[in-house]
């Protein structure tokens, strides 16, 4: 059982890379002039999206398989994904011959859940995200294993990794955004930059209806939410008490986005970025258009990139919402 007051250490997040070493990439950080003019500050992207799996999980994910090395030819697996996780489970699964069932809501991209099923993994799809979780608490009552990265310190070290890169590629950065779904990257990435540079901001980001995080800063405790935000991969109904420690510790402010700005930001980032993104990336824009203003004029910001798993039609389907709103 971990401690409630439990926080990564930096070298944990140190060991992880040592362990993921070329098992995943190391992606690129990159300048965005269209970006840094539409926000009026430098801005700096880390591509996760060009991650394997398309996001930053497989961090996490092939970490957490590796402390699991010795179970995995002898035990079940379940996860509940609304698309990125389940995807970098789903490909680990496959490459190292776990057995694992993967529970999507219906709002999960049909694109992401095709991959998985594509690459041989059982999928369940329910009604609804509160549904999903239930549906993995039944399995790991039948002795299935739940991989959780809203609770696991060990997958919170791999995201972690991402940053120690981003730091190294940009050791300018003075504010960097990150999007919260259950606050497994925000807790692995708030603790690298802040161990090392500890006057850096971090900023969380979520949509309205997704701003599970947000309510339990607000509260002082989790408390669960009802998932209405459109975006599946931040649609975390209650966040627990460890990513929410890790929040209290290094967070400036979440900053809370609607639907509708994520979508913007999502074009945002294709026609200004040059970079296919999905929504939960396309709300970094929206969140540190907000910020910006209140920032000094030296800053330097850095906008994780989390991923790109989305379909041209997904994308088309987003930015007709917009016009009929």
């Amino acid at each position: 059982m971990v401690e409630m007051n439990y926080l990564i250490e930096l070298t944990s997040i140190h060991a992880a890379a040592t362990r993921l070493g070329r098992e995943i990439i190391r992606t690129a950080t990159i300048l965005s002039p269209g970006l840094s003019a539409k926000i009026q500050r430098p801005i700096y992207l880390k591509l996760e999206n060009t991650q394997i799996g398309g996001s930053f999980k497989a961090r996490g994910v092939l970490n957490k398989f590796a402390s699991l090395q010795a179970e995995l030819s002898l035990k079940r697996f379940v996860a509940v994904s609304g698309g990125n996780f389940g995807i970098a489970v789903a490909e680990a699964s496959s490459k190292l011959g776990a057995d694992v069932t993967i529970v999507m809501p219906q709002s999960a991209p049909a694109s992401s859940i095709a991959k998985i099923r594509s690459l041989g993994v059982s999928v369940i799809v329910t009604n609804n995200v509160n549904e999903a979780f239930a549906q993995a608490e039944d399995l790991a009552r039948q002795g299935y294993v739940v991989l959780d990265d809203c609770a696991d310190t060990t997958i919170a070290e791999g995201h972690g990794t991402l940053a120690l890169e981003f730091i190294e590629d940009c050791p300018q950065l003075t504010d960097v955004f990150v999007a919260v779904g259950g606050g497994a990257m925000l807790a692995g990435v708030a603790t690298a930059l802040k161990k090392q540079r500890p006057h850096i901001r971090i900023w969380g980001v979520e949509t309205a209806g997704a701003n599970s995080m947000d309510q339990a800063l607000r509260l002082g405790k989790p408390a669960e939410i009802e998932v209405s935000s459109i975006i599946s991969t931040l649609g975390v109904p209650m966040v627990s008490e460890l990513m929410l420690r890790h929040a209290q510790a290094y967070v400036e402010e979440m900053v809370v986005v609607s639907d509708r700005d994520a979508v913007e930001g999502m074009v945002s980032f294709g026609e200004d970025g040059k970079q296919w993104v999905e929504l939960a990336s396309g709300a970094l824009v929206a969140a540190a258009q907000k910020i910006a203003p209140q920032l000094p004029p030296d800053a330097t910001i850095g906008l994780i990139v989390c991923g790109g798993n989305i379909s041209s039609e997904d994308r088309q389907k987003w930015i007709a919402s917009l016009h009929q709103q």
